[in-house]
């Protein structure tokens, strides 16, 4: 027989929701047949525009729930109809302040999808000095410059409010008095000039064209309205809420000044909205209102510190507690409160899509789309079943290269299917980009970067493009392209033409002591290349590729103040695996780069002594070799200011000996660990077999800017002859160096004091540099 309470557990679940709802509906009185207005009842909480000043907000709602104030209606502009929305559709104050403290809010508003995180490495792998870059539409009929019509991207933020608000929408029917707590917002409309009520449709657009600002945002187009920040018109929209849900009492949280002009000392962002502002009345109705207020001291978009403004909320929320708690009859306790979310929330389908409806400008765009967002993927001509996550991952790998845009989407729930549908609408954004950027040095190693870029997306993607690095010491170039297509999983292929000079005979490369560690030789190589690859992660990739070319080597003659010529023209196939999770392409501060590569060369020796304009000799060679690099940063979780890097390098080849010592020098591998080690030629860090390791120390300073120490040792196979610069062979080498790098938002500058060997105080240097110093791929691999 089954106990009586065994058998009532199932009633409860059913009528606990019930009478959760029952009992917590804000208490609207119906309008009485004579035609007069309902009687005010119930709390309505409005809360202002801000920008980050509006994270005051949550701190706000914390201590009227810990209090045991309801929230019967809730209003807002801006930054507050997104705190206002967020509550209203199930999300407690602590949830709020979690997701705000993760730091997600800052990566939402940088208009920046991460491509460490989202975009596969294999699409990550060439790497140029780009400072600046200007689009162009050659399909245009005037082949005009599009000059960007906002200044940050929305797309993330976009996503987000989808993720968000899309349960709550469907769970209310698109009706804003059917979420948790009856809202409303005020968006702007520009057209009009006017403010506009927002109360139906889909929650997270309402919300995005509240937040709209100019400028800053694009903005939402709605029937014939153009909308933008509500603030424009009505920053505290507490008269909509007084006149669509008539509370008895009315709970205003204000976290700016308010109607004050911008001073010289705000952010251009700032200056521009507070002159688009009109004033606005911030003043609640005596007698049956509370108001809790602080001009915030942050910018529009700071949220690099949430958690001073949230607290700054909850503690002027409490100071005007005992004024709120005597307005207000009746109190609800934390499991009403917890009782009356978990009622709504059971109303809330889950996040899971199985229709994908993609908008683009051609066919073929689409299904490129559709194959890399892997709609279909394991059920060819069916759409699969994607959470929300996975579907967002999938879209940032296409959008982070910048190269498409998405509209914000539209997300629908059928109730039959019991699953949403994902509509949006794509851009391909203008397809000729011309950039420019290089490295401005201390030493003589400076260098300009122009490249043309050209980039058509159909069934495949397609990229051509022109680099060239000019310097007076070094100069590299590279013609070719690229084409990215799916078959079973993605795949690519590229190809070029690519060419250096490299001339280490001048230059003192910021020497600040004598030195005997460098040797003058001119290097120049030429050769085509042909790769394929494809991804086995997120962020690894195997790739197999073949280069064809020749290397002239110019070096001082083992006899003579003279340069000997060596050229060799070589064929060369490699196979490597990477796993990339680096955050910076130079100056890293987290992740690894782990690199496993084989190769093969074969070519033919050709030697032109000092005294002579032919060849003499011709001679084949061929080896075989293998290397393994992995670099790796280490954050220390007791010591947030402190982290620590490791470099392992191990090459193994059995490259023969060339026509003479100073051909076969400058064709053996080298150790290059900082940068300044790629700008010059040492000898006694080239070998044909050698493992080294190093270790950096990293003191966090401020936000991007840091200190960095490093230590490093290479062991190496001996050369068995003297070294050019007259010392004896070694075979044990080492660097130190000290470096101050700050990134910026264009490229990194850095200042490093650089030290070779230790047997004497020779062989340092000092060396600045702004920007990206980015060396040429070797045609025989390292």
């Amino acid at each position: 027989m089954i106990p009586k309470n065994r058998m009532l557990r199932p009633m409860y679940r059913f009528l606990l929701p019930l009478c959760a709802l029952a009992l917590f509906s804000p208490l609207r009185a119906q309008t009485p047949h004579d035609g007069s207005l309902p009687a005010r009842r119930g709390v309505g909480v409005v809360l202002s525009g801000g920008g980050a000043k509006g994270l005051y907000h949550i701190g706000v709602l914390e201590a009227l729930e810990q209090e045991g104030i309801p929230v019967d209606f809730v209003a807002g502009t801006s930054m507050g109809s997104i705190v206002a929305a967020m509550y209203a559709a199930g999300y407690s104050p602590a949830e709020m302040r979690e997701i705000v403290s993760s730091g997600v809010v800052k990566e939402w508003v940088s208009g920046r999808i991460d491509p460490i995180r989202y975009m596969s490495f294999y699409r990550q792998i060439s790497h140029n000095p780009a400072m600046v870059s200007f689009r162009f539409d050659l399909s245009a009929p005037k082949r005009k410059f599009r000059v960007p019509s906002n200044l940050i991207s929305s797309t993330q933020i976009d996503m987000a409010f989808a993720e968000l608000f899309a349960s709550a929408t469907a769970a209310s029917g698109g009706n804003f008095d059917r979420l948790m707590v009856p809202f409303l917002c005020v968006a702007s409309d520009i057209n009009h000039r006017t403010p506009v009520v927002l109360r139906r449709g889909d929650l997270g657009e309402a919300v995005r064209s509240s937040m709209s600002i100019p400028l800053v945002f694009k903005p939402m187009q709605r029937d014939s309205m153009l909308l933008y920040d509500g603030g424009i018109y009505d920053n505290f929209p507490w008269k909509p809420l007084d006149q669509e849900f008539r509370p008895a009492l009315i709970v205003g949280s204000i976290c700016t000044s308010g109607n004050t002009p911008p001073t010289p000392e705000s952010s251009m962002l700032d200056q521009a909205f507070m002159l688009a502002m009109q004033d606005t009345d911030y003043t609640l109705p005596e007698g049956r209102s509370v108001t809790i207020r602080r001009g915030v001291e942050a910018g529009m978009l700071d949220f690099d510190r949430p958690d001073p403004i949230m607290d700054a909320g909850y503690a002027d929320a409490m100071e005007a507690m005992p004024q709120i708690r005597a307005a207000v009859s009746q109190h609800r306790t934390p499991e009403e409160f917890e009782a009356r979310r978990l009622a709504f929330r059971a109303k809330c389908p889950p996040l899971v899509f199985d229709n994908y409806e993609f908008e683009g400008p051609t066919e073929a765009q689409r299904a490129y789309l559709r194959d890399f967002v892997q709609v279909e993927r394991r059920m060819p001509g069916q759409q699969r079943r994607m959470e929300f996550a996975e579907l967002r991952d999938n879209l940032y790998g296409i959008l982070a290269d910048d190269d498409i845009t998405l509209d914000y989407p539209t997300v629908r729930y059928d109730s039959l299917r019991g699953s949403y549908t994902f509509a949006a609408r794509f851009t391909a954004k203008p397809n000729f980009k011309f950039t420019v950027g290089g490295n401005a040095s201390s030493t003589a190693f400076n260098q300009v970067y122009l490249g043309i870029d050209y980039r058509t997306v159909g069934r495949a993607a397609q990229q051509f493009g022109l680099d060239l690095y000019l310097g007076p010491l070094y100069t590299w170039g590279a013609l070719g392209g690229r084409t990215d297509f799916f078959l079973w999983r993605p795949l690519f292929l590229s190809y070029s033409a690519d060419f250096s000079v490299s001339n280490y005979r001048h230059g003192s490369f910021g020497r600040l002591s004598k030195i005997d560690n460098t040797a003058s030789v001119k290097e120049s190589e030429g050769f085509v290349s042909l790769c394929a690859g494809m991804p086995l992660t997120q962020r690894s990739v195997v790739t197999l590729q073949t280069n064809g070319g020749f290397a002239n080597f110019h070096y001082v003659s083992d006899n003579l103040s003279a340069f000997d010529h060596t050229r060799f023209s070589y064929f060369g196939i490699k196979a490597e695996v990477e796993r990339n999770t680096l955050d910076k392409v130079l100056y890293p501060r987290r992740g690894s780069d782990l690199t496993v590569s084989a190769i093969y060369i074969s070519g033919r020796d050709k030697f032109s002594p000092f005294n002579t304009r032919s060849f003499i000799s011709r001679i084949p060679r061929r080896w075989f070799g293998g290397r393994f690099s992995w670099d790796i940063y280490h954050d220390i979780p007791a010591c947030r200011w402190f982290s620590i890097g490791f470099n392992f390098d191990a090459v193994v080849t059995d490259l023969p000996r060339f026509t003479t010592a100073g051909a076969t020098r400058m064709a053996m591998p080298a150790y290059t660990p900082v940068q300044h080690s790629k700008m010059i030629y040492m000898p006694d860090f080239r070998a044909k077999r050698f493992v080294a390791a190093g270790v950096m120390p990293t003191f966090d300073l401020m936000p991007n800017f840091f200190f960095r120490t490093g230590f490093y040792t290479m062991l190496r196979e001996r050369h068995n002859e003297l070294s050019p610069t007259g010392r004896a062979d070694q075979r044990w080498h080492y660097i130190t160096e000290a470096s101050l790098v700050y990134h910026t938002p264009i490229g990194p500058v850095s200042l490093a004091l650089t030290k070779y060997d230790l047997h004497d105080w020779r062989n340092m240097y000092l060396t600045f540099n702004f920007g990206y110093a980015i060396f040429a791929p070797k045609g025989r691999f390292y």
